[in-house]
């Protein structure tokens, strides 16, 4: 293939006559004969001189071209041709025996088949495809196209008459897996063969691998293949859009419907997985993730892993289907189409097209040319097509499809640059099917997919062989996208003045390497979130099943929760002085533990979490946010104390309420030692053990209630700045000595109401008011109300948890 000199055939010229009955002497002397299957190089050898003695191999004023265009995976080299099978072309004659089928005529046990009105070509059968091949009669390697019967089944046409070519092995390996598929190359150019393949995915490294280790067929090829043939039949009936849309979508749909039980279990988290995926991916299942499928209502983290690489899968082959298919309607293929027709050479580059969602205003759906231009055309997309909404003819006759509408939108020497003589909207996109299919990449980018994380293995879905998963996991070459688009594509809201100052101020030292890491960790966090969304465990009940609307119901919980932790990462790019000031707060309504992260969340300076669900649990949740300086928790369960709140070195105030929290002797002495807490509340934990207080010498409010405590933790005088001590509703029976080291002067609020108090320590706290001086601002309260109906807790701390009586 690639990388060889083109093989150009020497032809010997007759010397004798040829001894068969048929008059070859009307066959014209063509060069294209000798070259009809040239191997594309990317550097050419000169010809030899043993080529320029014969007349038929090299013709003089004949240019041979090898101009190469590339498929989707740049591993089907193709060119395009002008017809070679007239130089094949023999007239008719008589006498030939039409006993064989499908029109095919023989004489002197030779094979001829007619390819005009009057001309016959002798024809052999190529052993790799299975097709029949034009020959010259006297050659010894047939060298003429691949030939199949035309729509009427009266003329025979070359395979490659449509433009494109493909390599023999290519074509018989393609041939080997639509056999397999229950489907036939015959009737198929080589324009549909590639084209097919290339919205599949499958290049020349996995038709060999699935043909030489006997693999099923990569389930978006059998995808491909069935709608590619049912967009035909469609067309065949006669049927025009709408109609057609609806029937295609039909058909689809039953098709999808008619499912065994596995694809079921799969689609209670995936809905949108294919069945042709499903079974792909459940052969591949081990013994062990069939039965947790069978007896737990999610599915394996591996089965879930394969399953959002099969839709991502699903999601690009389907945008570059679109492109060819008439019954079938996609906006991601339509973003594809504009990203084409922006790209073509001649296309006018100082034409502005945006496209916007649903109104003038709408989001931006997609855009090509210069964003600074004055010659810009905003078109507005609805469900049934486009609408030009300025800098065009409006759109008298409603909304029409894409190609219609670009169009309208240019002048005739635009459309004479193009190359288009047509008058119809039909010409434009014949042009860009005309062109190379987009590579996996660029799909990617025009439909703003992150890349793939590194992390993911990179073992292809559809067929399991090892290789690099399209979508650029295992190798990383420098992005050709401006620093700008770069950093859009990781926030498409943000704004152009701080797209500036990120450029300005981030990306001095080694830019690059800059958003490489921010596009991993973002890649990555999305990956991670994604597979945490759709693990949604058993239901906390023991013996208790999910029901269908409260799994899916799990599921979107679980996906509203992902979308705004993705949202707040993207905020980091608006941090550009490296300040935390981000804030993130959320009821949460899932069961079980929030997910783990491998990305941070430097910026984010507060985080608020309650719990509407009593079996949340916190995990390493805390570990991606190193930078708060405020934590609520409520209701979130701890089975012990979080590590990442020790790497919080700036944190002012932690509040952990009703987090089922017991503390070790560790856990205790660690967070005795976060000396930069002004507000701690522990209430409603059972500790078990109180931390010591000493250190906290900036602490102005302790809120303890309901926490188990047997006595006064320790240090608590030393506190010159508490305002509040709160520890009703404990154990408490002896206060201690070192509770009446607290100055009198020192104006604060102790709680000790709801404790099982003796009279001892009921005795000691009288003496101690009743003997404090003038300037005495200390308030102890034991069994009083400790406020009236002016004044609540809630009025003079700054806790962000509300009292008891707060209500809503």
């Amino acid at each position: 293939m690639t990388g060889k000199p083109p093989k150009i055939k020497p032809v010997s010229v007759p010397t004798k006559p040829s001894d068969s009955s048929i008059d070859v002497s009307h066959r014209p002397l063509s060069a294209s004969s000798t070259v009809a299957h040239l191997t594309v190089a990317h550097h050419q050898e000169p010809l030899h001189s043993q080529f320029s003695s014969d007349p038929l191999a090299i013709t003089p004023g004949v240019n041979v071209s090898t101009t190469t265009t590339y498929s989707t995976f740049d591993e089907f080299p193709r060119f395009s041709a002008q017809d070679p099978l007239e130089s094949y072309w023999i007239p008719s004659q008589e006498g030939l025996d039409e006993s064989v089928a499908l029109g095919i005529k023989t004489l002197k046990h030779r094979q001829y088949v007619a390819v005009a009105d009057n001309h016959i070509v002798q024809v052999v059968r190529d052993a790799e495809s299975g097709l029949f091949r034009a020959t010259h009669a006297r050659e010894l390697h047939p060298s003429g196209p691949l030939l199949r019967p035309d729509s009427e089944g009266r003329l025979w046409v070359a395979v490659e008459s449509d433009g494109f070519t493909i390599s023999d092995l290519i074509a018989a390996q393609a041939a080997e897996l639509f056999r397999r598929s229950g489907r036939s190359v015959a009737q198929l150019s080589d324009t549909a063969v590639v084209r097919m393949l290339a919205v599949s995915g499958v290049n020349e490294a996995v038709l060999r691998d699935v043909i030489a280790h006997d693999r099923p067929v990569p389930f978006l090829l059998e995808d491909t293949l069935r709608r590619f043939e049912l967009d035909q039949q469609i067309q065949a009936e006669g049927r025009v859009a709408p109609e057609s849309f609806t029937r295609f979508k039909d058909v689809e749909d039953a098709f999808e419907s008619d499912c065994n039980e596995d694809t079921l279990r799969m689609r209670r988290v995936f809905p949108d997985l294919p069945k042709t995926a499903a079974r792909a991916i459940w052969r591949n299942t081990s013994a062990a993730e069939r039965l947790h499928m069978h007896n737990q209502p999610g599915i394996p983290q591996r089965v879930a892993l394969e399953a959002l690489l099969a839709l991502r899968e699903v999601r690009l082959a389907r945008a570059v289907e679109g492109i060819y298919l008439e019954a079938v309607v996609n906006p991601d293929s339509d973003r594809l189409v504009l990203h084409m027709i922006g790209d073509l050479v001649d296309w006018p580059r100082q034409i502005r097209i945006e496209i916007r969602q649903g109104a003038i205003d709408g989001d931006v759906f997609a855009a090509i040319g210069d964003a600074r231009s004055s010659d810009r055309h905003l078109l507005i997309r609805h469900d049934d097509g486009y609408i030009v909404a300025s800098g065009g003819p409006p759109s008298v006759l409603g909304a029409q499809n894409l190609y219609t509408t670009l169009w309208t939108l240019l002048l005739p020497v635009h459309r004479q640059s193009l190359g288009i003589s047509d008058d119809a909207a039909q010409a434009l996109q014949k042009l860009i099917r005309s062109q190379p299919s987009p590579s996996r990449r660029v799909v990617s980018e025009v439909l703003r997919l992150a890349p793939l994380p590194a992390t993911v293995n990179a073992a292809r879905t559809q067929g399991r062989q090892e290789g690099l998963l399209r979508g650029g996991a295992d190798v990383r070459p420098e992005s050709p996208k401006s620093f700008e688009r770069r950093v859009r594509d990781l926030h498409p809201e943000i704004s152009d003045e701080d797209v500036a100052a990120f450029i300005d101020k981030r990306l001095q030292h080694d830019p690059s390497g800059v958003l490489s890491r921010l596009e991993n960790e973002f890649a990555t966090l999305r990956h991670e979130l994604e597979v945490w969304r759709a693990e949604v465990p058993p239901h906390p009940s023991k013996g208790v099943e999910w029901s269908a609307e409260a799994f899916a119901e799990q599921s979107r919980l679980r996906q509203r929760f992902s979308e705004k932790l993705q949202s707040t990462w993207q905020q980091k790019l608006l941090s550009v002085d490296g300040v935390a000031d981000e804030s993130f707060d959320s009821f949460i309504d899932f069961t079980d533990e929030l997910p783990q992260m491998s990305a941070r969340f430097e910026h984010v300076a507060g985080l608020g979490l309650e719990a509407r669900n009593p079996s949340v649990k916190l995990g390493r949740f805390l570990d991606s946010f190193p930078n708060l300086a405020y934590l609520v928790l409520e209701n979130v369960r701890m089975d012990r104390f979080a590590p990442g709140i020790f790497q919080m070195r700036g944190l002012q105030h932690l509040i952990l309420k009703d987090c089922s929290l017991r503390l070790s002797e560790n856990d205790a002495e660690g967070l005795s030692r976060i000396e930069t807490l002004t507000l701690l509340r522990l209430d409603g934990n059972p500790l078990g053990v109180a931390p010591h207080l000493g250190f906290m010498r900036q602490m102005k409010e302790l809120y303890l209630a309901n926490s188990g405590l047997t006595g006064i933790p320790g240090g608590v005088e030393q506190l010159s700045r508490l305002k509040i001590l709160d520890l009703r509703d404990n154990n408490i029976v002896d206060v201690g000595d070192d509770f009446f080291e607290i100055p009198d002067t020192q104006d604060t609020y102790v709680d000790l109401r709801g404790n099982p108090l003796s009279q001892v320590a009921l005795l000691r706290i009288n003496d101690y008011l009743q003997n404090t001086s003038m300037d005495s601002e200390i308030d102890i309260r034991t069994q009083e109300q400790v406020f009236d109906e002016i004044f609540e807790l809630s009025e003079f701390s700054d806790s962000g948890v509300g009292s008891d009586s707060d209500e809503g």
